[in-house]
């Protein structure tokens, strides 16, 4: 038997991996608060707010029922185990490498990238980098000094204490010359800050380096990771020269650069930050005085439709990186300087990261765990969406995931081979079979790629809708084959039988488009809870209007990996505080309530 007095030395050396090194990744869209959540998390003695301080947009309490107590212990845990954060700005790394650049080149790219609509003379930009600190000395040296630790990324990061002293005080100076070079910008054109670190970021994972002909040249694939590998070097710095490494990289926006981190870091949390679009727009407006015009360019770029051949890869996609996220955060933006809501998040899931399995996860997180795990079932090519349908008491009564109806093969078992030359009527349609225009449109799309080597044994599914709207040049959603995944739940009812929904909710992944907001309307939802806010206009027109409008609910809380990683106790909480409490004199007393 284990001595009791060592006990407790053997319980801390079980949460000794998580408490020694956490990673969180931060993405949202532009003024959602991603660098206010890095700001919080930065604070060596943040103060999180009290129960009776966090108050929703409606005036309603933002934790009600249980999620009040389990705030209260997970804010006493985060209080008495806090560790700040060191902050890795996205926007910083690319600065140190826009600053390798000489000035003539830095101008000619600021020119170059300001795009469209963004009314910046070239003479006015010259002046403004000559009014940086881009040519001061020490930032020069500094960087001379560190370039290799940065860029070179086959030589070592081991530094002795003074290296890594001055190292640390060189990506202060980064960021100082940022927050310059960003004021300096945005006094020229409000956008151009904003398009020149896009199209920097964009360049960088196209070629491994800021170059003013990146659009017009080759996509070199061995540089798509530069980025992110650069910020991994700080990262190992910092795990290498500290006892204890909590580091937040604010902002992540290319859903590859997430997946590089995810997949090398078990202790690695994509937070996405998450405001409403009205609060979101409004603050831009208002504190960073953007104009409708720029704000919609802003959004275009950051959804991940780009026109250069690479654009899949090398451009930002805010909404991909939304899907991937660990956690999502809900921060009303409605009182500009109240970051009650978010503050309080953050000292959840920081007790959660530092000691899993504290407290149950929510009823809002454990049903919306149903959507994300159901989503897997999905046979679609082109996206997995899962939902779940609750009654009034959150009692799931059916869940569904977007894809054929049943009795039909889902289009990740077809193939392009198949509809050419099986033609197997169970497998394709009638339409598939026979019709010539659709045939050689089919042919014509994949041709040439026909047991290419490039797919490597995998199998050549294609997308009945894309080939049907190319046809016609139109993008109509009604040619698709699958059945959404909120209306395969309502379906679900229907076929087998059920319970009244009326007054219950709807979960999904996504969020529900025109059609299937008029079927939750018609059912009588009251709630839908959606992680990413669908492209269309279901909430203006078809949810906004009405005497018995549901109310639209963004998810906040963990999923998929996170939900487990969070939430799952590394051992039973009773076993942990009779270990804890077992030893003589381990127990010091701290305030409290004694017992006589």
């Amino acid at each position: 038997m284990v001595p009791s007095a060592t006990n407790s030395t053997a319980l801390s050396k079980l949460f000794d991996e998580r408490s020694r090194f956490v990673l969180i990744g931060l993405t949202g869209r532009t003024g959602s608060g991603c660098t206010t959540a890095s700001d919080i998390l930065e604070k060596k003695s943040p103060v999180f707010p009290e129960f009776e301080k966090l108050v929703d947009k409606d005036g309603t309490p933002f934790f009600k029922g249980l999620d009040a107590n389990r705030y209260g212990i997970l804010k006493n845990y985060a209080e008495n185990n806090w560790e700040h954060f060191f902050s890795i700005k996205v926007s910083d790394v690319i600065s140190a490498y826009l600053l390798r650049l000489s000035q003539k080149d830095l101008v000619e790219f600021v020119y170059s990238a300001k795009g469209e609509g963004i009314k910046a003379p070239k003479a006015s930009i010259e002046s403004a980098i000559r009014g940086t600190a881009f040519s001061n000395a020490i930032v020069q040296k500094e960087l001379r000094r560190f370039g290799d630790l940065l860029f070179d990324h086959t030589a070592s990061v081991d530094l002795d204490k003074a290296d890594d002293a001055a190292f640390v005080r060189f990506l202060r100076r980064i960021r100082k010359f940022t927050k310059n070079f960003k004021r300096q910008l945005q006094e020229l054109d409000k956008g151009l800050y904003v398009a020149v670190y896009q199209a920097a970021g964009s360049s960088i994972r196209k070629l491994g380096k800021v170059d003013i002909n990146y659009r017009e040249s080759v996509f070199d694939t061995i540089q798509l990771f530069h980025l992110p590998e650069t910020i991994n070097r700080i990262i190992k710095v910092f795990r290498r020269t500290r006892d204890n490494a909590y580091v937040v990289i604010d902002a992540i926006k290319n859903p590859y650069e997430a997946r590089f981190f995810k997949e090398r870091y078990a202790a690695f949390y994509l937070v996405s930050v998450n405001a409403p679009d009205d609060d979101r727009k409004e603050y831009l407006q208002q504190v960073h005085k953007f104009n409708v015009d720029q704000l919609a360019v802003i959004d275009r770029k950051e959804s991940g439709k780009d026109d250069d051949p690479a654009g899949h890869f090398i451009s930002p996609n805010v909404k991909k990186c939304i899907e991937m996220s660990d956690i999502h955060m809900y921060n009303p933006r409605r009182e500009i300087g109240n970051n009650n809501i978010l503050s309080a998040q953050l000292a959840w899931y920081f007790a959660l990261m530092h000691h899993p399995g504290l407290v149950s996860p929510t009823s809002m997180e454990r049903t919306m765990e149903f959507a994300y795990s159901v989503k897997r079932s999905s046979g679609c090519i082109s996206r997995q969406v899962g939902a779940v349908i609750t009654d009034t008491e959150n009692s799931v009564k059916a869940i569904g995931w977007n894809d054929v109806p049943k009795g039909q093969v889902p289009c990740v078992f077809r193939s392009v081979e198949g509809a050419l030359f099986d033609f197997d009527a169970k497998v394709y349609s009638s339409y598939e079979r026979t019709n010539e225009q659709f045939r050689v449109a089919l042919g014509r799309g994949y041709k040439g790629v026909l047991g290419c080597e490039a797919l490597g044994g995998r199998n050549l599914s294609y997308c009945f809708k894309d080939v049907k709207n190319s046809i016609n040049k139109e993008e109509n959603q009604v040619h698709t084959r699958s059945i959404h995944a909120e209306e395969n739940a309502f379906l679900q009812l229907a076929k087998y039988g059920g319970q009244s929904i009326r007054g219950g909710r709807l979960y999904t992944t996504a969020s529900p488009c025109e059609l299937c907001s008029k079927k939750a309307y018609q059912l009588g939802i009251a709630e839908i809870i959606y992680i990413d806010p669908y492209p269309g206009i279901a909430n203006t027109h078809v949810l906004d209007v009405g005497e018995t409008a549901p109310k639209l609910i963004q998810f906040r809380g963990a999923v998929g990996r996170g939900f487990h990683q969070l939430y799952e106790m590394t051992l039973p909480y009773k076993d942990e505080l009779e270990l804890l409490l077992s030893a003589p004199g381990d127990c010091e007393k701290k305030g409290g309530r004694g017992l006589g």
